[in-house]
């Protein structure tokens, strides 16, 4: 077995010290016969080790918020103020990464099972650590301590991390929000990888978050469908109960102001019953127009909430339309539940919003493979290519612009294995577009992917 202590020691440029001190006292090894992470119950206590809820279906985007923000173009005035930030450059920074962990929950065999929480937080453990290696190679030198963010006594790890150059995560939103006013008082970065969120920190240019908000979700989605069909043709879905009005009334007011309409719902609703989905003779059969393309928007996105009746409109739409054109609209759920099938992504020539899409074919993500078999004897899934972009993004950017980089980053849209990195500032709702009034900085990339010839294509 390879030690951290000894992991430490290969990764001379980016040392990691485990500090997690866990209850059971599990510290995260990589097996030198397998190279794959492994958990085990160590000597030595005063190592740690990482896993986490990883339930990204249900936790990847947030409850809707209907407050709304400006995005406000580069002026003169804020390019003069980050001309005179000084980007405070130095030989090393310190990175610290809380990680999700759910000790009393997972199994340590889940390890090796990438379908699992700890899995795939195993997974997204080892995406960071060919991150450092690549870094390292790069001549970057971080020092990144990892702790658990979910064992032991959080506040008393927060207070710890008061000469952190960057902290990333966690990922409970709750304690997100505490974190993210630890960096705003101490002016120290906070990154989010997992979660974003309007409501999250307020007026906080130290925060930075990696996960694109519901709205932009939406606001992609319904310029894309207006942008290619006709209005007549748009058809807004939903049940008659008040999340699915709200998403309806958000999504309309976004169709207004893309229109620039005076009216209040310039696209046509149907509220479906979901008893007619299931027992009913039909459901859409009335609304199909078979002369043009019919397209729908179906905002939901909540695995708990939504997934059967995301599954049934499609079942039942695409058993009903006959031979009629149908697109649709959908939020990331309609390519991550196990329950859609490629029958019905062909039927429905789907278009789905989604932050981030690997592409087997890339010259990239082909060689990302190679190296991670092997490095780990195992392929990766989709967390390690996100840890892997976004523990690249965060040690490059400090490289070029130092401490100050979350104000730099809007310069340029950056391209990873598995999403873009296009950084804006976020400002508060005022009528003011000063330094001073940022509310924080938030990745706007999303793609639209659609089926075409039996593969998902992003655009």
């Amino acid at each position: 077995m390879i030690s951290a202590q000894n992991l430490q020691q290969r990764l001379s440029g980016n040392k990691l010290a485990f500090s997690f001190l866990l209850a059971a006292g599990i510290i995260l090894l990589v097996s030198c016969s397998t190279k794959k992470p492994v958990l085990i119950t160590p000597e030595d206590t005063d190592k740690t080790a990482v896993a986490e809820d990883s339930n990204v279906r249900d936790t990847g985007y947030p409850p809707m918020d209907t407050v709304q923000w400006n995005e406000i173009d580069l002026s003169d005035d804020y390019e003069n103020v980050i001309e005179e930030l000084a980007m405070n450059k130095k030989e090393s920074y310190s990175v610290k990464l809380f990680f999700p962990f759910e000790k009393d929950n997972n199994k340590l065999s889940d390890v090796n099972q990438s379908e699992t929480k700890l899995g795939r937080m195993a997974q997204y453990y080892a995406g960071v650590l060919l991150a450092l290696e690549q870094l390292e190679n790069e001549g970057v030198n971080l020092d990144v301590e990892v702790l658990d963010a979910e064992s032991g006594n959080f506040d008393l790890k927060l207070q710890s991390m008061k000469d952190a150059d960057v902290i990333i995560g966690p990922r409970n939103t709750d304690q997100l929000a505490v974190v993210a006013d630890f960096g705003k008082v101490n002016e120290i970065v906070v990154v989010s990888p997992w979660k974003s969120g309007s409501r999250i920190s307020n007026g906080n240019p130290f925060f930075v978050q990696l996960k694109t908000g519901l709205v932009e979700h939406y606001e992609k989605m319904v310029r894309h469908a207006l942008d290619n069909h006709e209005l007549e043709h748009i058809v807004l879905l939903g049940r008659k109960q008040k999340a699915d009005v709200n998403y309806m009334r958000l999504i309309q007011s976004i169709a207004s102001g893309y229109l620039s309409s005076d009216s209040r719902k310039p696209l046509r609703e149907l509220f479906v019953d979901e008893d007619s989905l299931i027992t009913g003779e039909t459901a859409f059969d009335s609304i199909f127009i078979e002369e043009d393309t019919n397209c729908f928007i179906l905002p939901h996105w909540s695995f708990s909430a939504d997934e059967d009746f995301v599954y049934n409109v499609a079942r039942k739409m695409s058993g009903e339309k006959g031979v009629t054109d149908v697109v649709l609209y959908g939020m990331p759920i309609l390519f991550e539940s196990d329950k859609i099938r490629f029958e019905l992504f062909r039927s429905l020539n789907m278009r789905i919003v989604r932050s981030s899409y690997v592409d087997r074919n890339s010259p990239g993500v082909k060689e990302f493979r190679q190296k991670y078999f092997g490095e780990y004897n195992d392929f990766p899934v989709d967390e390690a290519y996100e840890a892997y972009d976004m523990m690249l993004f965060i040690g490059r950017s400090l490289e070029r612009f130092g401490l100050s980089f979350p104000h730099y980053l809007d310069r340029e849209i950056t391209p990873m294995l598995q999403t873009h990195y296009d950084i804006r500032r976020i400002y508060d709702d005022t009528e003011n577009d000063d330094f001073e009034d940022i509310d924080y900085f938030q990745n706007q990339h999303l793609f639209i992917l659609s089926f075409e010839d039996d593969r998902f294509i992003a655009r």
